[in-house]
């Protein structure tokens, strides 16, 4: 009979080694994206904010866009969201034949990833305005 006392049973150090290396590629891939996608719903929730007011449908681009940012301030601290760039990124639209407006908020979300790779979120979303939201 041959009985090996020498037998290793279980994980050794290399593959710990490799299984804490998959864990920690996973959790910066997380850390990074959370930011972007974060920053997506806090937009989304603004937008909905402000169309569910009854009176968003009849207020000026200028007060649509105010109440925006004001919403943007109180649930995040994003920098992207100031009073020169929401001209640019937030857009007030009718449509001509239903009368409806929109608004519409579009820009580009980068996040790096390692030195010269990046994440990329494209934001492009319309809710309808006057107690819609939807």
């Amino acid at each position: 009979m041959n009985i090996s006392r020498n037998k290793q049973y279980g994980i050794g150090f290399l593959g710990w080694s490799c299984i804490l290396g998959v864990v920690a590629f996973f959790v910066l891939i997380i850390l990074r994206l959370y930011p972007l996608y974060n920053e997506k719903f806090v937009v989304i929730s603004s937008m909905n904010a402000v169309a569910n007011r009854p009176e968003a449908a009849k207020m000026p681009t200028k007060e649509v866009r105010k109440l925006f940012l004001r919403n943007m301030e109180i649930s995040s601290n994003t920098v992207r969201f100031t009073d020169n760039s929401v001209k640019k990124l937030v857009k007030v639209t009718t449509d001509k034949k239903t009368k409806k407006r929109y608004i519409k908020v579009a820009y580009e979300g980068r996040n790096i990833f390692l030195k010269d790779i990046f994440f990329l979120l494209e934001f492009d979303h319309t809710v309808e305005l006057g107690g819609s939201g939807g």
